[in-house]
């Protein structure tokens, strides 16, 4: 735990440097928004960091978190400071942990709720945002991630808890501590069992009736024929991509975002590539065809008002696969 206080100590060096010598007096650059809380699954432990940037306000031109979220393995040999993602909020309320059952969805992860004063013309009081972040265990290693592949649930983001000064009534958030989000995610993870188990009976019916033979025959040559049965079905999806695939990220850079590449293969590849009908209705996406010209198609996943957008590059041989993936949220 020295050598990892250590380390954190000079990252606020490094952060903070400066020409000028520094002083009892000068600001820190780095403090803490939330104490440390220990991860664990299974038998696997890490202590993840809520760092505040106490120069928020004093840097014009680019916006600055409030804060980031790091995370350090527990009894490592070599220590490191893994950076997890942003915090958009003056406070974090809770962390807290959620497993879900959901099998296209099961996993533990921690969700970190915030809170922020509102106030303005139209409204006085308090905004509660949650943010997810998935825990993952690779061998002996366990991370904290962010992952912007699932939207998060509408209801859990900036819940106003106050007054409306328009009509002078009192709003109140119904998802302001843990419990009560705890109960909101229970519930939605049912349902989306339920709703999974009605579609894979309906879908089962659907191909009785089709006389549909082996899972790996091409489901059509016609591309939205194909989209559609390729949507609804993983063991579709694993048959008909191509390997390796092409993986396109958008990222932070400097000035504007960048498009990192890959290319991924075998278990890399993690299904289903393109959500079901029920959880796209669940989530609020959409899945279109956005072109189509010869040998060529492209789907696009999105999710309305928003920048969730997904693009799906198909070619075709004697059946169509999908060759490349392009996630272009910010």
């Amino acid at each position: 735990m020295a050598r990892l206080l250590s380390f954190i100590a000079a990252l606020g060096c490094m952060v903070g440097l400066s020409a000028q010598p520094a002083s009892a007096s000068d600001l820190q650059t780095i403090g803490e928004l939330h104490p440390p809380v220990v991860a664990s699954l299974g038998d696997q432990k890490i202590t993840v960091f809520f760092l505040k940037n106490n120069l928020k306000g004093q840097v014009g031109g680019v916006h600055v978190p409030d804060a980031e979220i790091f995370y350090a393995p527990m009894n490592a040999v070599k220590p490191s400071l893994n950076y997890v993602w942003k915090v958009e909020g003056e406070q974090i309320a809770s962390v807290f942990f959620f497993e879900r059952k959901f099998p296209e969805r099961a996993g533990k992860s921690m969700f970190v709720l915030t809170k922020h004063k509102v106030s303005h013309s139209h409204f006085e009081g308090d905004s509660y945002s949650v943010l997810e972040l998935p825990l993952f265990k690779d061998g002996d290693h366990l991370s904290l991630q962010f992952f912007r592949g699932d939207p998060p649930d509408p209801e859990l983001q900036n819940c106003r808890d106050g007054l409306n000064l328009e009509d002078d009534v009192e709003v109140e958030c119904a998802y302001k501590d843990a419990a009560s989000i705890k109960k909101r995610l229970a519930d939605l993870d049912a349902k989306m069992i339920a709703n999974s188990k009605l579609g894979q009976g309906n879908r089962q019916k659907t191909l009785q009736a089709d006389g549909d033979a082996a899972s790996d025959s091409c489901p059509s040559t016609d591309f939205s024929t194909f989209l559609s049965a390729f949507s609804e079905r993983a063991d579709l999806q694993k048959a008909f991509v191509q390997q390796p695939l092409k993986m396109l990220t958008t990222v932070a850079g400097d000035p504007e975002p960048e498009m990192e590449k890959r290319s991924v293969s075998g278990d890399q590849i993690k299904f289903p590539i393109i959500p079901d009908r029920v959880k796209r209705e669940a989530d609020g996406l959409t899945l279109t065809v956005k072109e189509e010209r010869g040998n060529n198609a492209t789907a696009i996943l999105q999710k309305p008002d928003t920048d969730y957008v997904f693009e799906y590059q198909f070619v075709r041989g004697q059946c169509w696969r999908l060759a490349k993936v392009s996630d272009f949220s910010l």
